[in-house]
């Protein structure tokens, strides 16, 4: 009777040990999981520099759409941003001829979410990192004068 009594404790104990080993080494998975979870992210993000900062330079159009649709065989704009709060706002033939240009104010508004023109209005920021960026606004359009959602993608250059 002993001998099955000290049989079964050694076999409780063993469950036992085992048990906290288990227990143990969930816990150390845990901390690293959670260690991980937390710590920095090293990727792009879109708050890489204040939006004021990544701005300021010039960008080029390379993606426009109407209403969500892709134009093609449009020309393409720039816009570069000066840190001063102004503008050159310009506009290309598809093989890069010049059609137009403006000067213009701008500022950040809304969060930086918004960018306000004196003249072309605002344009809502959907994306932006140091790289690209892509703009929202409506304008009219010219025969019925309903407005229309235009969406553009910039590369900095």
């Amino acid at each position: 009777m002993l001998s099955f009594l000290v049989l079964f404790l050694s076999s409780q104990l063993s469950k036992l040990l085992l048990m906290n080993k288990i227990k143990s080494i969930l816990t150390g998975l845990a901390v690293v999981l959670l260690m991980a979870a937390c710590g920095d992210d090293t990727g792009t993000t879109d708050t890489e520099a204040p939006r004021d900062e990544l701005i300021v330079g010039t960008w080029q159009s390379v993606v426009h759409r109407q209403d969500g649709n892709v134009v093609t065989g449009e020309g393409y704009r720039e816009f570069e941003f000066r840190d001063n709060g102004t503008v050159l706002i310009e506009e290309f033939e598809e093989d890069g001829s010049p059609i137009d240009n403006i000067e213009d104010n701008w500022a950040l508004t809304e969060s930086d979410e918004r960018i306000q023109f004196d003249t072309e209005g605002q344009y809502d920021v959907i994306k932006m990192n140091a790289d690209s960026m892509t703009l929202e606004y409506n304008k009219p359009d010219p025969f019925s004068g309903d407005l229309i959602l235009h969406s553009d993608d910039f590369l900095k250059q």
